[in-house]
């Protein structure tokens, strides 16, 4: 019976993790997954346990098992299996080097013989990729320092205006970098933390960032034009029209901490944007961001409005309150026709209860307007030095 080595495909948020061998002299310069001979009495996952803590100072657990046998040299077989890192960070100890491989880089580097018959597995279970936090439509994964997600025909589109914002300067946008092999959109990672994906309300630090992040994206976008076709059809933009986000929302950006708070610092999810004007934009905002969808005392939501238009600038906070419902009910509207249409994404949004749930909200909040306009009117906002 055949003796069992144990490999390690270590994976971190798609990666697989390559050693490269300094000897015997017929395998030095090869590149291999770390792990080594199992013990007699020893189970192969303890192996694969043990030999990483050995090779690379780090701790794993195996989470699965790639399939096959390889025969390696007379009397040994190689088995290979999936392991997370749990605690330390890898380390060559008995290799000379160590690299984190994505999908499309597995095969830059040089695998020994017996290692190539797991890749075609293990380059599928990478392409699966990390499911995201944040978003409301699904579908996106992270795939080492990329994002992939489902293309449309609005794609094209989306693309265009991306690459604009990059030519101009403007940041936190991802950069396009093509459609992988299982024809999704590859788009780099905005690293951050997510807000608001269970709940949480955004600090006031970061409601004034995200204001002021909005602000500059529509004067940066103002000089674009394009006629689509964007999600929900094509045309020209309309007098005082710009290409909205369509969905600014905490759970389409990332923050990052500093030592004057947290601050926007990336915005994802741009599947919605196409023509609009600012108040649109705004009034989707302050339905997510203050949230009007939720049940703040007026008074608060009110000041959540107040520190809103002033961080944007050049904008009353009536005017963004008098557009929400009209803009939510745009929403409400579209989701429904997508869901009849048979968009996935819109598909997506009915697991989640919606547009339901939203038509609840939203005639929630016209019986609350009334007392958020008096507590509107009942003071003044803040002054957020700019």
């Amino acid at each position: 019976m055949a003796l069992e080595v144990a490999a390690a495909a270590i994976v971190r948020h798609s990666r697989v993790l390559a050693a490269r061998r300094v000897g015997p002299a017929d395998v030095a310069g090869g590149w291999e997954l770390p792990g080594g001979k199992v013990h007699a009495g020893e189970m192969a996952n303890d192996a694969v346990v043990r030999e990483v803590r050995e090779e690379l100072g780090c701790e794993v657990v195996v989470v699965s098992s790639l399939a096959g046998r390889v025969a390696i040299k007379a009397g040994y077989e190689l088995t290979a299996h999936v392991a997370a890192v749990v605690s330390g960070e890898p380390t060559p100890r008995e290799h000379d080097a160590i690299r984190w491989l994505g999908p499309e880089e597995l095969d830059e580097v040089d695998w020994l013989p017996s290692d190539r018959p797991f890749l075609a597995e293990l380059r599928a279970r990478l392409l699966d990729g990390q499911r995201l936090e944040g978003g409301n439509v699904g579908g996106a994964v992270r795939v080492g320092s990329t994002v992939r997600r489902p293309t449309g025909p609005w794609t094209p589109a989306v693309h265009g205006l991306l690459r604009h914002l990059r030519a101009v300067g403007f940041d936190g946008v991802p950069e396009v970098l093509g459609v992988d092999e299982r024809g999704r959109e590859a788009l780099t990672y905005l690293p951050g933390r997510v807000i608001a994906v269970d709940g949480e309300m955004a600090a006031l630090d970061v409601l004034v960032s995200a204001m002021r992040w909005l602000r500059r994206y529509h004067d940066a976008v103002e000089s674009y034009s394009s006629n689509g076709p964007w999600r929900w059809g094509s045309r020209q933009l309309a007098a005082g029209e710009l290409i909205c986000h369509h969905d600014f929302a905490p759970y389409n950006v990332a923050v990052s901490s500093s030592a004057t708070g947290e601050r926007v610092v990336g915005v994802f999810d741009w599947d919605m944007a196409g023509p609009g004007t600012r108040l649109e934009d705004l009034a989707f905002a302050a339905w997510n961001w203050v949230p009007l969808h939720g049940q703040l005392p007026p008074p608060e939501s009110a000041y959540r409005l107040r520190v809103m238009a002033d961080a944007y600038g050049g904008v009353s906070p009536r005017d963004i309150l008098a557009g929400v419902a009209r803009r939510v009910d745009r929403s409400i509207r579209l989701i429904s026709q997508g869901q009849a249409a048979g968009d996935t994404g819109m598909l997506n949004l009915a697991n989640v209860g919606e547009p339901e749930r939203t038509i609840r909200s939203v005639a929630d909040l016209r019986s609350r307007l009334p007392a958020i306009e008096r507590a509107l009117a009942a003071a003044r906002g803040p002054t957020i030095r700019r």
